[in-house]
């Protein structure tokens, strides 16, 4: 899967090649200065070989064909000249079956005419805005200083003209709509004067406010929870149409059983999709709620992402607490989040982490080649100059991978960074427990470790960790402490904020690496000394420099089977439906295929086939 994977990156970075380099190549050989002929001529070509529908740029190229003579010209004052034309060109829109709809501000329908018109939001405080007077140059200071001054009399017809200009744009009809609710502060809005204005030119009498708000009322009944007219025949596309119509059947007294059978008939794809969605919402479990079919041939593929048969990181197992289906789409499926390339303005807490991993092993490696492990208030000070020649060139590496927007949000980052380590480094110093550090990203079950590129320690292994309760365990610890008694501690480090409490063992199944690595570490270590403890440490000033011990006793082996049982059995069976826990959805990388309501709709499914999960949400 990996390399199908790597595959089809390759082939996807192929035809970018293709069709970028010739483009850099082009923009790389335009002239630092030309006439205008040969810079349009030269941008025509570059915009046809780069854009689908490059109708609309060669359009504004074309508007300045009577510069061509004119030159030479450099590259800024073209871009000077070009930037807002090309923002401001309208592309006319491809002709379409049921017509054509503009939408813009009423100041781009200048000189344009419509069949229909709409005017939306003819509220007070919305058409017409709030008009408040400049406090610093008030308006009678104004006309002092100057007519072309704008006063607030002056906003005033702008809008008037405005308005005038909506209307003006209508050959037929013109519809005037307002909001009657206002969301943000829960309360009923008032329509405009400029509504009852609508209705004394089309009427010749002026309404009141009451009367405008029945008629309003009756002319259109929408909803906020249901967006459909009352009646079938005043919708505007099939989707209106179909969910006025469901609206009616519910209403019924009789509940209209029947009466939208046509939705399953009229579209294969809506037909499967309103029965997955009923299934969803049902009270029993279905084939819909996630990986539920106990068939021979879906146990048959399942045997193979068996706990004993192939390896899973602690990282991959933590996420079946949060969520089994969650956990079967990332570990199962291999489905990961779309990446998305956008410019690097900030740091986040990934990219973070990485930068502080890779200082923290490349300044092991030095301080122990230099013999500075352990380090103490003694030699604190060659280990700090090692840090700062370690973190400027990490932090260089970075820079170029990451290629960040803003120089000095980056410079800032960094800073913090230093002064986190800095002080993580300091307390190192002060730690009088014994234990000293003895090998640095420690990895089993990746076999790519050994690659140049690959930072890992020389005891690392290819094959993964065989544990007894079942787990066939991969993944990198980063630092592995000895103590001259022969005991070992295993620790992981965190940069982000420590939000669990220090008698945690696995958290409700949501922190496995304390446990998973202790026991993978006595595995590897095996007649050597016993591993005393797996405890993660919160390396920064986000997380207080604090500390979450697990010790590697009988509770904690009596965790990591019951976390093998559950997961073990739910793959089994197989049983991984969209389970979960309080507020998971609401970070998910997944809610685009689940949606927002999975919590709701796990909630009224039958617990008892949760038992499992529910016990290792339970343990602390």
């Amino acid at each position: 899967m990996q390399v199908a994977a790597i595959s089809r990156e390759l082939d996807d970075l192929a035809a970018f090649s293709s069709y970028a380099l010739p483009l850099i190549d082009e923009l790389d050989s335009l002239p630092t200065a030309a006439p205008w002929r040969e810079w349009l001529d030269r941008l025509g070509v570059l915009a046809a070989r780069s854009l689908k529908r490059p109708h609309r740029v060669l359009a504004v190229l074309a508007e300045l064909e009577p510069m061509a003579s004119v030159g030479p010209v450099g590259l800024r004052e073209v871009l000077a000249v070009l930037q807002n034309l090309l923002l401001e060109a309208a592309e006319p829109p491809l002709s379409q079956r049921y017509g054509r709809l503009f939408v813009g501000p009423i100041e781009a329908a200048r000189g344009l005419s419509f069949d229909a018109v709409f005017v939306p939001g003819l509220a007070e405080k919305m058409f017409p805005s709030k008009i408040v007077e400049e406090p610093i140059l008030l308006d009678a200071v104004r006309e002092r200083i100057s007519a072309d001054l704008v006063t607030n009399q002056a906003r005033l017809d702008r809008e008037r003209l405005t308005l005038s200009l909506a209307a003006g744009a209508a050959e037929q009809r013109i519809f005037f709509s307002y909001p009657r609710i206002d969301l943000d502060q829960a309360r009923s809005r008032v329509p405009s004067f400029y509504a009852l204005e609508a209705v004394r030119s089309a009427e010749g009498r002026l309404p009141d406010f009451g009367e405008l708000a029945r008629r309003a009322e009756t002319a259109a009944a929408s909803r906020l929870g249901w967006p459909a007219p009352r009646d079938p025949s005043a919708a505007i596309d099939d989707a209106e149409h179909d969910l006025a119509i469901i609206d009616d059947l519910m209403n019924r007294p009789e509940g209209g059983a029947g009466g939208a059978r046509y939705l399953l008939t009229a579209n294969p794809h809506l037909a499967r999709a309103l029965r997955s969605r009923y299934q969803r919402w049902s009270r029993g479990w279905t084939v819909s709620d996630g990986l539920l079919s106990s068939s021979t041939e879906v146990r048959a593929v399942m045997v193979k992402h068996a706990l004993s048969a192939r390896s899973y990181s602690p990282t991959t197992l933590q996420s079946f607490s949060r969520c089994p289906y969650s956990f079967f789409i990332h570990a199962i499926h291999g489905i990961a989040p779309r990446d998305i390339p956008i410019a690097i303005d900030d740091l986040d807490p990934l990219q973070r982490g990485s930068l502080i991993h890779d200082v923290q092993f490349e300044l092991f490696a030095r301080l122990t080649s230099e013999g500075l492990l352990p380090v103490r208030p003694g030699n604190l000070e060659r280990a700090r100059l090692l840090l700062e020649e370690v973190i400027t060139e990490v932090a260089s590496r970075h820079e170029d991978d990451l290629a960040p927007a803003i120089d000095q949000v980056w410079k800032n980052a960094v800073a913090a960074i230093r002064a986190d380590l800095r002080e993580w480094l300091r307390r190192m110093s002060e730690d009088t427990s014994g234990f000293v550090p003895r090998h640095f990203e420690l990895s089993f079950g990746l076999p790519h470790w050994r690659a140049p590129d690959r930072d890992a320690d020389r005891r690392s292994v290819p094959e993964a960790v065989g544990l007894d309760c079942g787990i066939q365990l991969r993944g990198s610890i980063d630092l592995v402490e000895r103590h001259s008694s022969g005991l070992f501690r295993v620790i992981d480090h965190k940069t982000g904020k420590c939000v669990g409490a220090n008698d945690l063992v696995i958290e409700g199944g949501r922190s496995l690496q304390p446990v998973l690595y202790a026991l993978a570490a006595e595995k590897l270590f095996a007649g050597e000394g016993e591993v005393s403890e797996g405890r993660l440490y919160f390396c920064t000033s986000a997380g207080q420099f604090s500390e979450q011990v697990v010790a590697l006793d009988e509770r904690a082996r009596n965790a990591a089977v019951e976390v093998a049982t559950a997961i073990g059995q739910a793959i089994e069976r197989p049983f991984l439906p969209a389970a979960p826990s309080e507020g998971q959805c609401e970070s998910c990388d997944y809610r685009a295929v689940c949606g927002p309501y999975e919590e709701l709709r796990s909630a009224r499914k039958p617990q008892g086939d949760l038992e499992l999960l529910q016990g290792l949400r339970a343990w602390k």
